[in-house]
């Protein structure tokens, strides 16, 4: 029996997982068991920022091990504080909660909204139809898809969704109840689509009218995997709070909540908790990677290899006309939409070397770690040229 058989023995059958059992990683390869090499431009769904065996990371961990695994939030831990002393640096908040996954992070979100809400009146939340928050209840509440809802109604309530990128839909539906807006950047499971510039102006411009929250959903976007730390810098907004997790934690389980000022003191004794969330080598793995990426020339090696992935996708879209739509995306979260057979694609991408996934039904989803160069770039193009003329040829 080999290891797919065996998980489907085992485990709820809800992954529909690559027919090859992965051995080790390195860099930005994995190797499965047969020491066949594959180029990972899914990079554990965006969590590996900085690829695999990473000596950073690996001296974290090791230094970490020799002091302790877990203590839990009974005891102040420095290398926590040293994390959300420099997530506070990098972004200009004021207080940090740290989880386990962006689910947790959105669940954190959400119940200090609702606490604000009670004080001053307010009850509706607004989420963009498309996005992706999580699967827990909160936050699937606010991931405004059928194919995740429809099997869980009902979830909560008050929960309102728009198109994204819809002005007129955003005013049509703010008004004094509306408690929050909860947005993504770029909608990465919502087939890697941008907010436009037009859409964030309108929804900061009602903030300041009707008086509610903003919380970004930098789940899949932070941690510089758009060039910039957090993508809502980009535009120089400030939402009320973001979640974030993902490639924060250098690989380890590690998320985290984030508020301004105005939210610093909601959350009193009790309000909120964790067993688990900021354990002390996720946080140390997520120091590590932190202090790696945020510098300016790291960065900026994000923003040119991303433009240079996203040129020569748009190059290859025009040989294909009759089978993409268009490549989009920012930095290193990058899609190529197509018109039909993404999931072939797919496992024939990872026969011929090059791993990625599908979101947004039809859309080629790239999320590569942070490190590659561009050799990796056109070393995917020709993997991915070969996917084509296989399943199209």
């Amino acid at each position: 029996m080999n290891l797919a058989e065996n998980a489907n023995q085992y485990f709820l059958n809800v992954y529909k997982r690559f027919p090859f059992a992965v051995e080790k990683g390195e860099g930005v390869y994995l190797y499965d068991k047969q020491g066949k090499k594959y180029l990972d431009f899914l990079s554990g769904i965006a969590v590996n920022a900085l690829g695999y065996q990473h000596p950073e990371i690996e001296l974290a961990i090791l230094k970490q091990l020799k002091r302790n695994l877990h203590l839990s939030n009974y005891f102040s831990q420095d290398v926590q504080i040293e994390l959300a002393k420099r997530l506070l640096q990098l972004t200009g908040y004021s207080r940090v909660f740290f989880t386990n996954s962006g689910a947790e992070a959105i669940e954190g979100l959400l119940k200090i909204s609702k606490k604000w809400g009670n004080q001053n009146g307010k009850s509706e939340i607004i989420a963009l139809k498309g996005s992706f928050h999580g699967r827990t209840a909160g936050a699937l509440s606010i991931t405004m898809q059928d194919k995740y809802q429809k099997q869980f109604l009902p979830l909560l309530s008050n929960c309102k969704a728009i198109p994204a990128n819809d002005v007129n839909a955003l005013r049509k539906v703010v008004n004094d109840k509306t408690l929050a807006v909860f947005y993504e950047g770029i909608m990465g499971e919502g087939g890697v689509r941008p907010l436009s510039r037009d859409f964030l102006d309108a929804m900061y411009a009602l903030r300041e009218q009707y008086h509610f929250l903003i919380f970004a959903d930098e789940i899949q976007t932070g941690v510089g995997r758009t060039g910039y730390f957090y993508y809502f810098q980009k535009d120089g907004y400030q939402p009320d709070g973001f979640a974030t997790a993902k490639g924060l934690g250098g690989g380890l389980p590690l998320g985290a909540f984030v508020v301004s000022e105005k939210l610093a003191n909601l959350f009193t004794l009790g309000d909120h908790g964790t067993t688990y969330g900021g354990n002390p080598l996720a946080c140390a793995t997520g120091l590590a990677t932190v202090n790696h990426i945020s510098t300016d020339a790291f960065l900026n090696h994000v923003k040119g290899t991303g433009q240079f992935f996203l040129e020569e996708l748009q190059s290859f879209a025009t040989r294909y006309p009759e089978t993409i739509v268009e490549a989009r995306g920012y930095g290193l979260l990058l899609g190529l939409e197509v018109k039909e057979k993404a999931g072939q694609m797919m496992f024939e991408a990872a026969r011929q070397g090059l791993l990625f996934n599908i979101a947004g039904g039809n859309t080629l989803r790239f999320v590569p770690p942070l490190i590659i160069e561009k050799i990796h770039v056109t070393e995917a193009m020709e993997k991915l040229d070969r996917t084509f003329q296989k399943v199209f040829g």
